[in-house]
């Protein structure tokens, strides 16, 4: 059996994020001292006030050290703000300058969406968005797949 890399899904939806993550990391490094990561750490706790750090790493399905470093990166250049919860839960949200600077960054996130999907009709749009969403659903499907008996 030989894969065809340009219809293995897993591998095009790779390779499109790297891509997409690698350059979007540069560009946000550059106008903003931020990376990727940073971004998406930041967006979160703009959308979901006063949530924890694992929250956010189950949410997004990032590593726990990356978003650590994040929170602490946004929390010491006065985008995040933390409160304590309990003994052992820290929950943050972003600070008025956190919003601001979530404001400029979206306007690019989304131009670079629109960019992306430069061609493709609205049908084409909600598809790609079921479908992935779809995909989202099955993942605890495919983390199965080599576990059980065969």
């Amino acid at each position: 059996m030989k894969l065809e890399l340009d219809r293995y899904v897993p591998g095009l939806l790779l390779w499109l994020s790297n891509k997409i993550a690698a350059s979007a990391s540069a560009l946000y490094r550059e106008r903003f001292d931020l990376g990727v990561t940073d971004w998406r750490v930041l967006s979160y706790f703009e959308i979901y006030e006063w949530s924890t750090a694992s929250q956010a790493c189950e949410l997004m399905g990032l590593d726990k050290a990356a978003v650590s470093r994040s929170v602490s990166a946004l929390k010491e250049g006065g985008w995040l703000k933390s409160r304590p919860n309990g003994l052992r839960k820290i929950e943050y949200a972003t600070t008025a300058s956190g919003k601001k600077l979530h404001e400029r960054i979206i306007k690019l996130a989304v131009a670079r969406e629109e960019a992306l999907l430069t061609g493709f009709s609205r049908q084409e749009r909600e598809t790609l968005v079921r479908s992935l969403n779809r995909m989202l659903g099955n993942l605890e499907a495919v983390q199965k797949v080599g576990h059980g008996d065969e």
